[in-house]
């Protein structure tokens, strides 16, 4: 596809310069919340963080997943609890990413306290 400056666009998107693009600048603004009041479509929830629920992991024999419960924080103060689901690599990953969180935090204990 040509974009309106002659460069050979493969991407198969319009270019961002195309005039028959109908664009809603105010989506895309720093003020989005603020402009969407005015529109009827829906703003979509934006994620500050997870929290990692004080409860065993589930896990799935079946299909070898794990199943841990978290909040999921907003933005806007609200949060829900969901089930992170983790396949078993993903499990074992983690393993050992906190494996070695646990023995760098154990390792400046041990500096702090010479």
């Amino acid at each position: 596809m040509k974009g309106t400056t002659g460069d050979d666009d493969r991407s198969g998107l319009p270019h961002p310069q195309d005039p028959t693009l109908d664009v809603d600048e105010s989506a895309q603004s720093a003020t989005a919340p603020e402009a969407s009041e005015h529109t009827s479509r829906p703003m979509t929830p934006i994620v500050q963080g997870l929290a990692l629920l004080d409860k065993d992991p589930r896990y799935d024999r079946r299909t070898g997943h794990a199943a841990l419960l978290v909040d999921v924080c907003f933005l806007d103060g609200t949060k829900t609890t969901t089930k992170l689901e983790l396949d078993p690599g993903r499990v074992q990953l983690l393993n050992i990413q906190l494996e070695r969180s646990i023995a760098l935090r154990e390792a400046a204990r041990k500096e702090e306290a010479k």
